[in-house]
């Protein structure tokens, strides 16, 4: 068939990338041929005899034999072999030695194998003779020899080619046709009794597949035995062509129908009313959960949110430090926790972050936890699709569920993908396109992929709660337009670790660093906001929040020998968060980073008289090397 091989590459390719991981070894002798000619005489009784001549350029190794096959399905046999080199014959002998030749039948091919003395970088000229009986085509609209000439299964280049036929009389020229059917090459009818063909640098994977038909009448020999069952495949390829193709049309009309019913039943939440906007949070669930109720997902923020919540809560403390580069030169900036607060009371995964951050210390380096923290995140996530689930948020863990459909859509690709295989093994022969139902199928399969992140399916509960703190993350977005911020300094510390949660820190921050909203107490910044000193951090990702400077004195004597006023330390104390929101987020997206981390690992007119259209009908092909 036509594109059989290229089809069956394809629905393989999987197995292939696997199959071929490793490394290729060099080659240490090759083949080309310069050229290979063959000459076909047709006869009147249908017998069809064949003369190749092979120019072999062997480069390199050792080569002691050559061999050919030609394939039995569109032929009655081959016979009559003959082999020889420069005008001397080879022996059919199973000795193997050479100037001798064999003949055997393997896996429904009739093999010719030939051996010659030991060779290496030279060139030599074989030529092989045999006999086709009943290959001809009869037709009462015309005779056909139609016939894989070259075999695409070759292993080496053939830089030239031309196949002459001689016709078993001469006709008139319109009354002939010669086509190359597969493989790229030419064709042409130079007179009434021959057909000529050329090709050019054919490598391995392609062969040359020509047909050539003439009136019927002269050749005596009546059609062989396969030819009945070959015209009635070709009768009904076409149908069954578009029988498959009208298959997958409908599997993949129906698969994306499938897979929003599959959603619609099993993944959309519940449905939930709208709720207003609320200017206080809905119930006291701690931010990790709120996140992972809202997007389904337990990540890296849901964790940075909780140890901000925790130091909220006063649990533990954050302060950044500097310490002398090597020999002096330059800075080195570390953040580093304390743990100053009760954890008896914690949930699961809080107290699973506070063991993996201080391992039984109350101090820990956050440079410390570089490639170390990474291992507790599995966990982490586990706990807090736990605790939603426990809640009844959802109705089965998300994680899991991600992961079950995820897992469902893997394995329908591998299963669709050895059912367009056996589809195409089974009934190659009977239709080019038995392997679209399949694809169809692998589509659909592919298409559960994509769509199991969005399978998580909310509960009545979950989805209410999800509507509430939907409501208060917009009043959160925008609450300037809700509250005086003046009058609402306090809720900055207080919902930070939401709009952690919600993706929202920058422009919180922002907003109250604008009105000099004291810092918080758990974050000290380097050097202490009043004990000297200026802020240098910039917003890597955002505008400064502000120029303001720690005081002269604090704790210690000022400049001028005097105490600081109430004024002054007033001020300082309103203009902490200005001066050390960009330390905050530093420290955060450092944290991020670190916790992340992991070590690293490496003619004329008219039609054909019969046996269908297109190419991949004929006879012939099979296979050939040298050794």
């Amino acid at each position: 068939m036509k594109n059989s091989r290229a089809i069956r590459l394809l629905l393989l390719l999987p197995l292939v990338f696997l199959m071929l991981a490793g490394s290729a070894q060099a080659q240490s002798k090759s083949v080309v041929v310069p050229r290979r000619d063959i000459d076909v005489t047709i006869q009147t009784n249908g017998d069809v005899q064949i003369n190749e001549t092979w120019q072999v350029q062997f480069i390199g190794g050792s080569f002691t034999f050559a061999f050919r096959g030609i394939y039995l399905n569109k032929v009655d046999s081959v016979s009559g072999f003959q082999v020889s080199e420069g005008g001397r014959a080879f022996q059919q002998s199973s000795s193997e030695s050479a100037n001798t030749f064999r003949v055997y039948q393997e896996s429904g091919q009739q093999f010719v194998k030939w051996f010659f003395p030991s060779t290496s970088n030279q060139t030599r000229t074989f030529n092989l003779r045999y006999t086709l009986n009943g290959a001809l085509r009869i037709y009462d609209g015309g005779d056909q020899f139609w016939w894989n000439i070259i075999e695409s299964d070759h292993g080496y280049t053939i830089q030239n080619s031309t196949i002459t036929v001689h016709l078993p009389a001469a006709f008139p020229t319109d009354q002939l046709k010669a086509a190359v059917t597969t493989g790229s090459g030419n064709a042409s009818i130079r007179d009434g009794q021959t057909a000529l063909f050329t090709a050019s640098n054919l490598s391995d994977g392609e062969g040359l597949e020509i047909r050539v038909q003439f009136p019927h009448g002269v050749v005596t020999a009546g059609p062989p035995g396969w030819q009945a069952g070959v015209d009635q495949i070709a009768a009904i390829k076409p149908i069954l062509n578009l029988g498959f193709l009208f298959v997958a049309a409908i599997l993949l009309l129906l698969g994306p129908l499938a897979l929003y019913l599959l959603w619609f039943m099993k993944g959309r939440d519940a449905p939930a009313h709208v709720v207003a906007q609320t200017s206080a949070p809905p119930n006291d669930f701690p931010p990790a959960m709120v996140g992972t109720l809202i997007d389904e997902k337990a990540d890296m923020k849901d964790i940075i949110a909780t140890i901000v919540d925790l130091a909220r809560r006063g649990v533990l403390k954050m302060t950044e430090r500097e310490t002398p580069g090597f020999l002096g030169i330059g800075s080195n900036r570390d953040y580093s926790f304390e743990l100053v607060g009760d954890t008896t009371n914690l949930r699961p995964y809080e107290k699973t972050l506070i063991q993996h951050i201080f391992s039984g210390r109350t101090t820990r380096d956050l440079s410390d936890l570089k490639e170390k923290f990474y291992t507790a995140i599995p966990k982490l996530k586990t706990q807090m699709y736990d605790e939603v689930t426990k809640l009844g948020f959802f109705s089965g863990n998300p994680n899991s569920t991600r992961m079950k459909y995820a897992a469902l859509g893997v394995g329908s690709l591998f299963i669709f993908g050895c059912v367009g295989f056996g589809l195409f093994t089974i009934f190659s022969e009977f239709s080019d396109l038995a392997w679209c139902p399949a694809v169809s199928l692998i589509v659909t399969a592919a298409g559960l992929v994509v769509l199991s992140p969005f399978m998580p399916r909310r509960s009545p509960k979950g989805a209410t709660e999800k509507a509430k703190w939907i409501a208060f993350k917009r009043y959160l977005e925008n609450i300037e337009k809700y509250t005086n911020l003046e009058e609402a300094k306090h809720l900055f510390d207080k919902y930070l670790p939401y709009t952690i949660c919600f993706g929202l820190e920058k422009s919180w921050t922002q907003k109250f660093a604008n009105i000099d909203t004291p810092a918080p107490t758990w974050y000290e910044m380097y050097p202490p906001i009043g004990y000297g000193g200026y802020p240098h951090h910039r917003d890597r990702r955002g505008p400064d929040f502000g120029t303001g400077r720690g005081g002269s004195s604090g704790g210690g004597k000022s400049s001028g020998g005097q105490m600081p006023s109430l004024d002054s330390a007033a001020g300082r104390a309103f203009t902490g968060l200005n001066v050390m929101s960009a330390g905050l987020f530093s420290m955060l997206d450092s944290t991020a980073s670190v916790f992340n981390s992991a070590p690293s690992s490496s003619g004329g007119g008219g039609g054909w008289s019969g046996g269908g259209g297109g190419g991949g009908g004929g006879g012939g092909g099979g296979s050939s090397g040298f050794g």
